[in-house]
């Protein structure tokens, strides 16, 4: 898990609403005994292990890419302006 003073832009927020899911269901689905790290994942706080990011991808039903699009486009981009030096 990161956490440091850096926001981590996702859409965990918009999938679980579009999903129904209240935080407490999907803090369960998780593992966890309460709503809190969830909350710290979807306000950006921090960055959920790859477990749990896995395990958010099969609860939203969508790829992580998707929930985390903003840094899936900076890791993409970083990757193509390697392979083009």
């Amino acid at each position: 898990m990161e956490g440091n003073k850096q926001k981590h832009q996702n859409s965990l927020l918009l999938y679980r609403r579009r999903m129904g899911f209240s935080q407490k269901h999907v803090s369960k689905l998780l593992g966890h005994r309460d709503v809190d790290m969830l909350s710290h994942y979807e306000n950006g706080r921090f960055l959920p292990p790859l477990r749990t990011a896995l395990r958010l991808e099969t609860i939203y039903r969508v790829p992580i890419a998707f929930l985390y699009g903003g840094m899936y486009n900076a890791i993409r981009d970083k990757i193509v302006n390697r392979r083009k030096s």
